[in-house]
């Protein structure tokens, strides 16, 4: 058993208790196959939230920054989380994306970049990341949303995450990965992801 999966195991329940956790759609996951799980951003535990929903192991990008702190950083490399230098082309972080991709696995992005707490996703941007990793990888796109009050995630006030539909690499219809094709798959991407907040 892989520390993954011991942490999940001995702190899930927990978790999920505390943030009073909730999943729907979790019949949309794919049981096999490389995904890339998209969603919107609010808190410092979202990846948590959703490891917790998804029944496949997810590699999460997280800022450089995180894992300056040997201890922390060491974690979250146990984890299978890996640095990405937000403020640059950072082709490391790339490669090591489209490297898990490619193996079938799952990697986690949020579009917004950062945490947006409190704020309408709809109201914020959202980079072309994802578009770009679909296109070199041709891996499905997974939509997903947590739903929290006041669009803030704390601890015993209920924690929804919702599921949304794949979207197969071919209906972003990205055909030669130009800059005006990255933007208009991210506008669909993002579109759909904001569009779960309602849907229940």
């Amino acid at each position: 058993m892989t520390l993954y999966d011991k942490l999940i195991k001995r702190f899930g329940g927990l978790f999920r208790r505390m943030y009073k956790l909730e999943v729907i759609g979790a019949e949309n996951v794919p049981e096999d196959g490389c995904f890339i799980l998209s969603s919107n951003h609010t808190a410092l535990f979202d990846p948590v939230v959703l490891i917790l929903s998804v029944p496949r192991r997810i590699h999460f990008m997280a800022k450089k920054e995180s894992f300056k702190t040997p201890v922390i950083g060491k974690l979250m490399t146990k984890l299978g989380m890996f640095p990405v230098d937000r403020g640059n082309a950072d082709v490391r972080s790339l490669k090591t994306a489209l490297s898990y991709l490619k193996n079938g696995e799952v990697i986690g992005v949020f579009p917004q970049g950062k945490r947006r707490p409190g704020l309408d996703p709809k109201t914020t941007e959202a980079k072309d990341g994802v578009a770009m990793l679909s296109y070199r990888s041709k891996c499905t796109v997974l939509p997903a949303f947590i739903k929290t009050k006041k669009r803030k995630l704390k601890p015993f006030s209920k924690a929804t995450v919702i599921i949304g539909k794949p979207i197969p690499f071919e209906e972003l219809d990205i055909k030669d990965g130009t800059p005006s094709e990255y933007k208009r798959a991210t506008e669909r991407i993002f579109g759909d992801i904001c569009a779960l907040e309602d849907s229940i």
